[in-house]
This record gives structure tokens, C-alpha cells and sequence, in this order.
């Protein structure tokens, strides 16, 4: 009965129409944004809702009855588990700020299709080191920010005053949001300031956050290299099996 069960929950078609299920429960969630609707059908998207979540306390429960207790030592398993449960709390409660957490359904788009579980087991994976880069980039913030608080804090106190005034400025220019409009107010006061925005530019924005995009593709390769390597040894005890067979 379990195997039976087992080959149902694992197949395409149950897998499918759990994706669909999610879709749709994200499309009901962004719909309900939308006053006019909700005050329409409010009661037809609540009752919509609750089916679903209903549907997805079935469907993991149907996994947990076909797998057993082998069921929950697997991450992605507990992970989906988890976001069910906090949805069924969620639907369940009074509160509008508990309901906001039901759109965590969506994340179940990532146990659903293998391609993202590779791309967030990569970015769980190399956390560590975009937290080292993150570290540098706020030792190198904090470095700018004194310099520039010393330079051109008491001309422009709305943008450098202190130290933390001066960090927020400086993240927008790191971020290349309106920093022209920053630069050229302190180049009217201080014409040389250019180099200064210039190198740090440099510094912080085209050296050191291009490094978090490095980190993340080096460990999406080596993940995809492991994965590659895992199926080669399997087709490999698969070919050896058969030739002893045959």
C-alpha cells in the first residue's frame, strides 16, 4: 500500500498539480490586493483559500503517510512542512498580520521545481562567503564615511553630519541610486571631491559587490559539478548491475 502511494505522490501528475495549486494560490494572494475584487468576492477568495491550504495539509500528510518517519530527514521535507503549517495558522487566525504570512505558500515553487532547490541550496551554500565580502564592504563604508564626515560634514551636514549620516549617503552612491545629484552638491563646495567619489566607486561598487555575484556562480558550478558526478556513479552502479544480470 505504502509503495503504491509512494510511486502516486512521486509522480508527475500529483507533483503537477501540486505546482498549480501554488501558482494559483499566489495569483489568489496578489487578486485579493486589489480592493474593488475583494470587496466583490471576498468571500469567494477566502473560501478559495482555505481549499487550498486544506489541499496542501492533505497532500503532506499523504507524503508523510507513503515515506514514514524517513520522511522528515529530508530538509526540503520539513521545509515544506513547515510553510504549510504556517499557513494553515495563518488562514486560521484573526489577525491581518498573521494572514500576510500565507504568501510563504509561494515558496513551495522552489521545492517543486529541482532547478531553484540547486540555485537556493547554492545560495544557502555560499553564505559564508558573501558574509566575509559583506564584512569587508562595511569596514571599507565605514572607512569612506569617516574620511567624508571629516571633509565635508560641516558643509553639507544633511549628508555627511556623522558618521552614520555619512554611511547611509554613501550606500546610496554604492548603490548608483540619484549619485550624481549627491556628487555634484559637494563638488559646488568642494571641486576636488570628485576623486573621492570616483574611488570609491571603484572600491566599493565595481570591485566588491561584483564579488558576490563571483561567489554565488562559483558555488552554483561546484554544485552542479557534485550533481553531475552523483548521477555519473549512479549510471555507473546501474551499467555494472546490468552486466551482471546479463
Amino acid at each position: 500500500m505504502r509503495d503504491r502511494l509512494r510511486a502516486i505522490v512521486d509522480g508527475g501528475p500529483f507533483n503537477a498539480t501540486v505546482m498549480v495549486l501554488v501558482i494559483a494560490n499566489a495569483l489568489l494572494l496578489g487578486i485579493e490586493t486589489f480592493d474593488p475584487v475583494q470587496a466583490a468576492f471576498g468571500a469567494t477568495i477566502i473560501v478559495i483559500d482555505r481549499a487550498i491550504v486544506y489541499a496542501f495539509c492533505v497532500e503532506i500528510g499523504l507524503r508523510i503517510y507513503a515515506y514514514g518517519l524517513p520522511y522528515f530527514r529530508g530538509g526540503w521535507n520539513v521545509f515544506d512542512l513547515g510553510v504549510v503549517l504556517i499557513s494553515l495558522f495563518a488562514s486560521a487566525s484573526g489577525l491581518a498580520a498573521m494572514r500576510a504570512f500565507r504568501v510563504l505558500r509561494i515558496l513551495r515553487l522552489v521545492t517543486a521545481i529541482p532547478r531553484m532547490r540547486v540555485v537556493v541550496s547554492a545560495l544557502f551554500a555560499s553564505i559564508p562567503g558573501i558574509a566575509s565580502v559583506g564584512i569587508v564592504i562595511v569596514i571599507i563604508l565605514y572607512t569612506f564615511s569617516v574620511i567624508a564626515a571629516k571633509l565635508y560634514g560641516d558643509a553639507h551636514p544633511d549628508l555627511f553630519g556623522d558618521v552614520f549620516q555619512a554611511m547611509f549617503t554613501l550606500f546610496k552612491v554604492m548603490t548608483l541610486e540619484g549619485w550624481p545629484d549627491i556628487a555634484d552638491q559637494v563638488i559646488e563646495t568642494h571641486p576636488r571631491a570628485w576623486a573621492f567619489f570616483v574611488i570609491f566607486l571603484l572600491v566599493a561598487t565595481f570591485t566588491m559587490l561584483n564579488l558576490f555575484v563571483a561567489i554565488v556562480v562559483s558555488v552554483v558550478e561546484e554544485d552542479a559539478d557534485f550533481n553531475l558526478r552523483d548521477i555519473t556513479r549512479q549510471n555507473e552502479v546501474i551499467l555494472a548491475e546490468l552486466a551482471a544480470l546479463r
